[in-house]
């Protein structure tokens, strides 16, 4: 039998197809437009990519800040719950997870017997996650992968006071402008991301091994920062990208018959969170 999960976010939409064997095709689609046809087309590639129909789907879950909005989906599972599921699959050894995407971020802790533990939750608007990165990335005039490069040349990173996008990227043009390097500008910014996320993952406490996962996990400048700021290595979740994770932990539950409606689960988990003190 075949199942389905779809992670729909603020900027990007992913999709997983898996059988009773394992992964069958992941998808990964940033949008603009409208959440709804996102969550329909990364799905369609996806299914594509199998080879199969979505009549063949047996159950179909998805996840997210736009979760609800998924057409022709079987129930709604929260993103630490559908990470929680997936990263103990793939690496049962995992302790403290770090979720950091175009506009949140979110830090849990899984338990000895495999449960979820400690949380934090932040929602930052923009400040400190992927847009922030992306944004500087198009101000800067070069791809994050070409900003990367240049950004572990000799240099110094360059501070940037600002971390709203709007403001930072008037700040970095005016940087370039004065003559600064755009690498140690780029540096410089990243810094201040790595340490934003360093610090919100203290505040709830580093219980090793540490994953990170979410469209932010896949900037490797990022990562270093991090394992340097932490003092760690990060765990391997065999070689599947970042990114997908919540999407696969949703086609996991799907697959295990937890047909979710979209409220319960989510509001249990919500009520814990109130009772423990957490956002």
């Amino acid at each position: 039998m075949l199942y389905g999960g779809c992670d729909l976010g603020v900027v990007s939409a992913k999709a997983a197809i898996i059988d009773d064997n394992g992964p069958l095709a992941f998808e990964i689609l940033p949008y603009t437009g409208f959440p709804q046809e996102a969550a329909t087309a990364v799905m369609e590639k996806a299914l594509a990519r199998a080879g199969v129909s979505r009549s063949s789907i047996a159950r179909f879950l998805s996840t997210g800040f736009g979760g609800k909005a998924v057409p022709h989906s079987d129930g709604v599972a929260p993103d630490a719950v559908c990470l929680q599921r997936a990263i103990r699959k793939l690496n049962p050894n995992v302790r403290t997870v770090i979720n950091v995407g175009g506009h949140s971020f979110a830090a849990f802790q899984i338990d000895a017997t495999g449960g979820l533990g400690e949380s934090a939750i932040t929602d930052f608007c923009t400040a400190g996650m992927g847009m922030l990165l992306e944004v500087l990335s198009a101000a800067l005039e070069l791809s994050v992968d070409e900003l990367i490069r240049e950004s572990g040349s000799p240099g110094r990173p360059v501070f940037i006071d600002n971390q709203c996008p709007v403001f930072a990227e008037s700040e970095a043009i005016s940087l370039i402008n004065e003559g600064y390097d755009r690498g140690d500008v780029y540096a410089g910014i990243v810094s201040a991301v790595s340490n934003k996320i360093a610090g919100q993952v203290r505040r709830l406490g580093v219980v090793q091994e540490v994953a990170m996962v979410g469209g932010v996990a896949k900037n490797r400048l990022v990562m270093a920062n991090l394992e340097k700021n932490l003092g760690l290595r990060f765990a391997d979740l065999g070689g599947f990208d970042p990114q997908i994770i919540a999407a696969y932990g949703a086609a996991l539950l799907a697959r295990e018959g937890c047909s979710l409606d979209s409220g319960t689960l989510s509001s249990s988990l919500a009520e814990r969170f109130h009772r423990e003190g957490k956002p």
